[in-house]
C-alpha cells in the first residue's frame, strides 16, 4: 500500500501514539498504520476537500471509519485543543520545508514530530537547530532516480548548532542522498560563479553545506581503507 518514501516515514512513527497525519492526501500512511496495529487511531487532515474526500475514499475501502477520524485544517490551526492534546506523533510530509515550517511556527507543540520535506531540507534542518528541536533519528530512501529524507524529532528546548545530519542513518542511501546533493549544490554554485547578481548570504550557505558533505563523504572513505 505505501510506495518507498512513505514506507520511510512509516517507519519513523512511534508505537502506541495516536497519530495525526497533516496534509494527508490519500490518507494511505493513517490506513496503513491503524491496520498495523502501530497507532491506536488517527486524525488526518488536509487543507483542500478534494484531497480530504480522497482520504475519505481511501478510509472507508478499508474499513476504519470507526479508527479514523478525518478534518479539513489548514496545518494545526483547525485541530480542536482536546483533540490536538490527545494526538502523541504529528505526520507532516509530501510537502515543502518552508511550509513545515510555517505549519510548525503557527502551533506549538512538544509531541513527536515526523517531517518529511520535500525541498528546503537544509533550511528546516536550521530552525529546527535553532529553535530547540532534537533530530532523534534520520533516514533516508531510493525511489526510481529520486532520494528522500525523512527524521524523528521533538521540542526540548536546547539549541544545537548546525547539524544537517543529526541522527542520520548512515547506510547505502545516506550516501547516495550525500552524492545527489553535492551534485545540486556544485551546479549552484557554478550558475551563481557566472551571475553578476549573486545572493551572497545562499552563495555563503551552500558553501557551507558542501565542505559538510564533503567531510562526511570523506570519513566513509576512510573508514573503507
Amino acid at each position: 500500500m505505501l510506495d518507498a518514501r512513505l514506507s520511510m516515514v512509516y517507519s519513523l512513527l512511534p508505537d502506541g501514539e495516536f497519530l495525526c497525519d497533516i496534509g494527508t492526501d490519500h490518507c494511505k500512511l493513517a490506513v496503513y498504520a491503524a491496520e498495523q496495529g502501530r497507532v491506536p487511531g488517527a486524525l488526518a487532515t488536509d487543507l483542500r476537500r478534494g484531497p480530504l474526500a480522497a482520504a475519505r475514499k481511501t478510509v472507508e475501502a478499508h474499513a476504519m471509519t470507526d479508527n479514523i477520524q478525518l478534518m479539513l485544517s489548514d496545518g494545526f490551526i483547525n485541530i480542536p485543543q482536546k483533540l490536538f492534546d490527545k494526538i502523541g506523533c504529528f505526520v507532516i510530509a509530501g510537502m515543502g520545508g518552508e511550509l513545515i515550517e510555517s505549519i510548525l511556527r503557527k502551533r506549538f507543540t512538544d509531541k513527536w514530530l515526523v517531517l518529511q520535506p520535500m525541498s528546503a531540507v537544509f533550511e528546516l534542518n536550521l530552525f529546527l537547530c535553532e529553535n530547540g528541536y532534537a533530530v532523534k533519528k534520520r533516514v533516508f530512501c531510493r525511489d526510481g532516480d529520486k532520494m528522500y529524507t525523512a527524521l524523528l524529532c521533538r521540542h526540548d528546548g536546547a539549541l544545537r548548532k548546525f547539524c544537517p545530519f543529526e541522527g542520520a542513518v548512515r547506510d547505502e542511501n545516506f550516501y547516495l542522498y550525500l552524492e545527489k546533493e553535492l551534485f545540486r549544490i556544485k551546479k549552484a554554485l557554478e550558475g551563481m560563479s557566472r551571475s553578476d547578481n549573486v545572493d551572497a548570504e545562499r552563495k555563503r550557505g551552500l558553501e557551507r553545506l558542501e565542505r559538510i558533505i564533503i567531510s562526511n563523504m570523506t570519513e566513509r572513505k576512510n573508514e573503507n581503507q
